[in-house]
């Protein structure tokens, strides 16, 4: 029992600087910016993060199994490198869902927990008198049945914390809001602020997943404008009020998603663009939209509260 101590020193180290400290370090300063991040600045990031691990687990390992010799466990050198090589894993494994990402806290436990009961297994699998071979195997077993175990349990939290964002977002949204009433396409997910909204859809068409993310913006000023070479105006012969309305349909260069703009009755802007350059037909997309509020699109996406 006395190994118990420091593998979850150790662990508890390791988590704290690779699942908190080194990402702050790293993307804290880029999520800070009240711009949004660019994909290059997260690229450079992890490009940073990856040689940054791998040389601390190199030096993590080496301490691990220096502490761990004080404490004559069994087999150091490979419960050392089991530790760091299963919190790493740990903190590294993909538990994103459908439903979204679960807690923030989910995957430093993961970490955790992967850093003390591999080498741990490894431990009581040694000192039981298998051979080390076989204890590895035994550690292995037990990293994957927890990887397997934190995405059962991150499934119904990440798809709660989904729906508790969505909820946030639209109640926030004093414009008008407009929902996709079809039961082939599905509200994935919802950000803004009160006079901005941005919904994402993903649906079904010809056998093949695709989205739409619709963005409603509070705007009084704006008319259809066409700029040279990216964008063209046009009438629609029905809009979401049943009556002709013009539109601005863009797209800087082809081959690329497509953003369709047109104002909603009111004061609200509606730019619906693609996910997959020329997979919405605009007419029968925008024949799918309704006119709703707050309450209902909640009622439709996410009825229960639960």
């Amino acid at each position: 029992m006395s190994a118990l101590l420091p593998v979850v020193v150790l662990s508890a180290t390791l988590v704290a600087l690779f699942g908190i400290v080194l990402p702050l370090l790293l993307l804290g300063p880029v999520l800070a910016s009240r711009s949004r991040p660019q994909p290059q600045q997260l690229l450079f990031a992890v490009i940073l993060l990856i040689p940054t691990v791998a040389i601390g687990s190199v030096f993590l390992s080496w301490w691990a199994v220096e502490w761990l010799e004080r404490y004559d466990v069994p087999a150091s050198e490979l419960v050392g490198i089991a530790l760091v090589v299963s919190a790493v894993i740990g903190l590294m494994a993909p538990l994103r869902l459908p439903g979204g990402s679960g807690p923030f806290w989910l995957k430093p436990l993961l970490g955790l927990s992967a850093g003390v009961l591999v080498p741990m297994s490894i431990i009581w699998s040694v000192q039981a008198g298998l051979h080390e071979v076989a204890a590895a195997g035994i550690g292995l077993l037990v990293l994957a049945v927890l990887v397997v175990v934190f995405r059962i349990i991150a499934k119904p939290l990440a798809v709660r914390r989904q729906a508790k964002q969505v909820r946030t977002s639209v109640r926030r949204f004093q414009g008008q809001l407009v929902d996709v009433a079809d039961e082939a396409w599905r509200l994935a997910g919802a950000r803004g602020d009160a006079n901005r909204i941005v919904l994402t859809y993903s649906g079904e068409a010809d056998g093949k997943q695709i989205g739409a993310a619709l963005m409603l913006k509070r705007d009084m000023e704006w008319v259809p404008k066409a700029e040279e070479n990216e964008s063209a105006v046009f009438e629609l012969a029905r809009g979401l009020n049943g009556q002709p309305t013009e539109a601005v349909l863009a797209q800087k260069q082809i081959g690329t998603p497509a953003t369709l703009t047109m104002r909603i009755p009111g004061t609200t802007i509606l730019s619906i663009r693609e996910t997959v350059a020329d997979s919405l037909s605009w007419v029968e997309f925008i024949g799918k939209l309704e006119l709703t509020d707050a309450d209902a699109l909640i009622e439709h996406n996410y009825p229960s509260e639960n």
